[in-house]
């Protein structure tokens, strides 16, 4: 486990230091931050089944379009596709459109609106990531 920079409660599963290293490459990321559960600074979301909270894993500072303001956005990394699916149903108005990320067999893919398994994120080319979060724009 990696301990994040707030304090040493903050940690990363074995699987969310490869994307956070993407993030660390790509030009379009300014800045981003492993968002922690229940600390007071972090970024809360009302579930989308119930009114329980979930905590992103990732807030992420990125230029949509090259030469526009940056705008921060939320990426939560998923084992469990029904999970992302339930989650996803509340879209904050400020971050807009979470995106969920899932695991299969040591890649990482995008999950669709449904809660299927969409394309694979490139993590040595977050090209296609950017893309995918241009369409939710807030």
């Amino acid at each position: 486990m990696t301990a994040g920079k707030f304090d040493s409660s903050i940690a990363m599963n074995k699987d969310e230091p490869v994307f956070a290293e993407a993030l660390d490459r790509d030009r379009f990321v300014p800045w981003w931050f492993r968002n922690p559960d229940k600390k007071p600074y972090s970024v809360r979301l009302v579930r989308g089944e119930h009114r329980n909270y979930f905590y992103p894993d990732f807030v992420v500072c990125l230029s949509h379009v090259d030469g526009q303001a940056p705008k921060q956005r939320l990426v939560e990394t998923k084992h469990d596709l029904k999970d992302a699916r339930r989650k996803s149903h509340h879209t904050p108005a400020f971050y807009g459109k979470v995106l969920f990320l899932t695991q299969d067999n040591s890649r990482l893919y995008v999950v669709t609106d449904n809660g299927g398994m969409g394309d694979e994120v490139d993590l040595g080319d977050l090209e296609a990531l950017r893309g995918e979060l241009q369409k939710t724009l807030p």
